[in-house]
């Protein structure tokens, strides 16, 4: 990754975000109910995690296995405190602190899209490295890659077809379902879609 572009999310800027997004949105739950529903899995890793609201929508939900990867130290804090159960570390999308298939699912939300076209393939990497079997995105979607100014600075948000980034990336990949979500589940009109790794 840009190294100038990380250093926005572990600084000031990064901590104004997390300040912004602290905040629980109880219509999530609902959301991730349907679309992990009859998706079994005893361990799920979140990349990008912040604070970890959405860790703990999967936890009330009854998962466990729960970790999270934050490269915002201050959010990493608060999300240890209110997931002591969950396995938080620093870090980021391109280097993951774990082994190859870690986890049945490993998922972003609201990550890929702060992630510059030229990394974006090195990030999917990892996460389908540590993915034993599915990976989920919930992003902003735009049928064309769009360079958006975010709150003031540019090269920091990027709307794109995430799944068809994922897809050629990774062909092996199939897609189980897909969906839209917006304001009445928690979300500012988002895309989303869960693969499955091809069997064997």
């Amino acid at each position: 990754m840009n190294t100038t572009q990380l250093d926005i999310w572990t600084s000031d800027f990064g901590a104004h975000y997390t300040e912004r997004n602290d905040r629980e949105l109880p219509a999530r739950r609902g959301a991730w109910g349907h679309m992990l529903s009859d998706v079994h899995t005893s361990s799920i890793l979140e990349v990008g995690c912040n604070v970890g609201w959405n860790l703990s929508y999967l936890r009330d939900l009854g998962r466990d296995g729960l970790a999270g990867v934050e490269p915002q130290s201050g959010a990493v804090a608060r999300a240890k405190k209110r997931l002591p159960e969950c396995d938080i570390r620093r870090g980021n999308a391109f280097d993951l602190p774990f082994s190859d298939a870690s986890f049945d699912l490993v998922f972003t939300s609201g990550v890929l899209i702060h992630i510059h076209p030229d990394d974006l393939k090195a990030a999917m990497d990892e996460m389908y490295r540590v993915s034993r079997r599915y990976v989920l995105y919930v992003e902003y979607d735009a049928p064309e890659e769009t360079s958006i100014a975010y709150r003031g600075v540019s090269d920091a948000l990027w709307k794109r077809d995430h799944e068809a980034a994922w897809s050629t990336a990774h062909p092996d990949l199939q897609v189980v379902r897909r969906g839209h979500w917006g304001m009445v589940d928690g979300y500012d009109s988002c895309g989303w879609c869960l693969f499955e790794k091809a069997l064997g």
